[in-house]
């Protein structure tokens, strides 16, 4: 039995995902697991559980969840939860944890770098964090010290990621890690060691005006935000760029980029995170040269204070234009665009791989895929039907759907250099029964695949019943199972251990509830009647879009006098704890979670508080020819697909 946490919680026996029961089941699990082979007493569970209120029945509920848990995991008369000493043991097999295999691929990592071997570090590096499919336990929320564990996994992740950078920067692929790098300071601002690591990329790429660019932006962000200057580390990269240093070329530039002084160009390692860096660079003005003949330290210039005004009112960068058929990164904080991409005709759909970003174009029938490290988009037709959906994992396999019964698998690593195909040859063309495949989610181990929602038929043809919901299993790409759920289907999210799919019929809206494991829906009413209205009938301005994260489940329809409402709903009791109705957003429109917020996408995009469920900002990205047409959200970014003119499907 594999148990995984580094991204939602998953357990897999013999590749085939356990169902795990209820949200609170899932907590206890995840706590165990995060301290597998040690003893987790029953007043920690009860911490992580309900923090500081918990019922008078605490106890007794914690005995239950656990009872469930050993049922549920035991396999042969073995029972990997055993009570001990007040509290309770998982036994796990490291390799059976991802956690404990990242942690030993990044000590292995450390312990390569330190005898520099650099090539074995990096692809141990890429190992570890290959193991992330995400925010570590990602959908459950831990009341105590559980938060603390799981910000250090995620800090583990951050900084094996670095580490891996500075092995490509020490083996002179700087031009690899520029884009990259670019996305990581967006997500993470007030990292110093990415500012540096950034700066140093580009000017050894012979992009010096943009490093001291990147230099004051980092500068600005500090100001602004917490009231200080740069580090004397970064502050050091900037003397040495302004005057060319050529220490920038050797280890002892990038021990400055690490935040050390000059003179640690080689530290020594830490159990988990690897500094010394090795010798070989390329570009125009940097050699290839020996450690042994590193030129020694940095020395610190002084600039003048009219340089650094001039530097400082030089390097302010204009928001970028948005235009039609584009992908649009979006600030959280600021909701300014940071990024403009071109990409394809009336572009939708868009799914996230560690490297790269991808868009289903419906008005010129391809697929875009924007490479974050070289920040190149290829844009290709070729798929056997016109695609509609996109899905992506972190390993970087990649699923596009089509209307019409076909969802075709790109093998991992796809693109991995701007030279590279979009597609290559090993792909996988999975058949699918009923009228075609729509929108798409993973989970679970599968590919979640339903038809809708279809386009309306002209009057007096006959209307297709698209109710079907495919699950393909991940790694043999083939359709494992397929039920049908008697209603139309719109959209789909998974998520909390379920899927949650959209649905209609003349009755209202519905929405689908379908454990992992599980043959039969449960179900919940949205709202009654055909509440919206010709021509929608009731979708598709009603069908409800569908998101998860932020602590719910969240349902974009539409309500009485066809106003549009946001329904959040609790991810374990399955009832409806809230409704907001929302303005001034186009009939089709779109939902997202992400970034601490959940975002609507219609004529213009709008932030909705997920605490207080109300709409705090709306960011006008529409206009004359250009309307979003998708939205999707990271942790600390929100991408927005911009159409021309018009959204020919909907729930993108």
């Amino acid at each position: 039995m594999e148990f995984r946490i580094l991204g939602p919680l998953e357990v897999l026996d013999d590749g085939v995902p356990v169902p795990l029961g209820t949200l609170k089941e899932r907590v206890v699990l995840a706590v165990l697991l995060l301290h597998a082979n040690e003893v987790v007493s029953r007043e920690r569970l009860i911490d992580d559980l309900w923090g500081a209120s918990p019922p008078p029945t605490a106890r007794k509920a914690v005995s239950v969840y656990v009872s469930k848990l050993r049922k549920t995991l035991a396999r042969n008369g073995e029972d990997p939860i055993a009570p001990a000493a007040g509290g309770y043991r998982i036994t796990v097999e490291p390799d059976r944890l991802d956690a404990a295999r990242a942690q030993r691929f990044v000590t292995d990592a450390g312990e390569r770098t330190a005898a520099g071997d650099l090539d074995a570090a990096a692809q141990l590096f890429r190992d570890a964090l290959a193991l992330w499919r995400g925010s570590t336990l990602a959908g459950l929320t831990l009341e105590s010290q559980g938060r603390d564990e799981v910000a250090r996994l995620d800090e583990l992740r951050l900084t094996a990621l670095m580490d891996r950078i500075d092995c490509d920067l020490a083996q002179g692929r700087h031009e690899r890690v520029v884009g990259e790098l670019q996305v990581l300071v967006g997500e993470h601002p007030l990292r110093e060691r990415l500012r540096a690591q950034q700066m140093l990329a580009l000017y050894r790429a012979d992009r010096q005006a943009e490093a001291l660019d990147a230099y004051a932006e980092a500068r600005r962000t500090l100001v602004d935000d917490l009231g200080i200057d740069p580090s004397e580390a970064l502050q050091r990269i900037q003397q040495a760029i302004l005057r060319h240093d050529p220490a920038l070329a050797t280890p002892e530039g990038t021990a400055g980029a690490n935040g050390l002084p000059p003179s640690a160009a080689v530290p020594p390692p830490t159990p988990a995170i690897a500094v010394r860096l090795g010798e070989r660079h390329s570009g125009r003005r940097f050699r290839p040269r020996r450690w042994q003949l590193a030129v020694a330290g940095l020395v610190v210039l002084t600039a003048s204070a009219a340089a650094a005004t001039m530097l400082s009112t030089s390097s302010a960068r204009a928001t970028p234009h948005v235009v039609p058929n584009s992908l649009v990164r979006l600030d959280p904080r600021s909701g300014k665009p940071t990024l403009v991409v071109p990409v394809g005709v009336e572009p939708g759909p868009i799914a996230f791989t560690p490297t790269a970003i991808w868009t289903v174009n419906h008005g010129d029938r391809t697929v875009s895929r924007y490479d974050l490290r070289t920040r190149q988009v290829q844009t290709r037709g070729g798929f056997p039907h016109q695609p509609y959906d996109v899905v992506a994992d972190m390993a970087g396999n990649v699923w596009v759907s089509s209307k019409t019964r076909i969802v075709t698998r790109l093998a991992a690593g796809v693109g991995g250099t701007s030279a590279g195909p979009l597609y290559p040859s090993k792909t996988a063309t999975i058949s699918v029964r009923g009228p075609g495949v729509g929108h798409e989610a993973l989970g679970a181990g599968y590919v979640w695949a339903i038809v809708g929602p279809l386009t309306y038929p002209a009057p007096g043809l006959p209307h297709r019943k698209d109710d079907r919901l495919s699950l393909i299993d991940m790694q043999s790409d083939r359709v494992a199972s397929s039920m049908r759920l008697r209603r139309s289907t719109t959209t789909i999210a998974f998520g909390y251990g379920s899927a949650w799919i959209g649905a209609y019929d003349a009755g209202g809206s519905w929405l689908a509830i379908i454990s992992a494991g599980s043959t039969k829906p449960g179900w919940i009413r949205l709202v009654r009647g055909e509440s919206c209205g010709p021509p929608y009938d009731p979708g598709p301005y009603g069908a409800p879009l569908v998101a998860t994260g932020a602590g719910g489940v969240w349902v974009l329809t539409c309500g009485q006098s066809n106003q549009q409402q946001l329904i959040k709903v609790d991810p374990e009791t399955h009832r409806i704890v809230k409704r907001t109705y929302v303005s001034n957003l186009d009939p089709a429109s779109f939902l997202a979670v992400g970034a601490g917020s959940v975002w609507l996408a219609g004529g213009s995009v709008s932030e909705v508080d997920p605490v207080t469920d109300k709409v705090v900002r709306t960011i006008p990205l529409g206009g004359r020819a250009k309307t979003p047409c998708g939205i999707a959200a990271t942790r600390d970014a929100v991408w927005v697909a911009i159409g021309n003119a018009y959204c020919d499907t909907i729930g993108q």
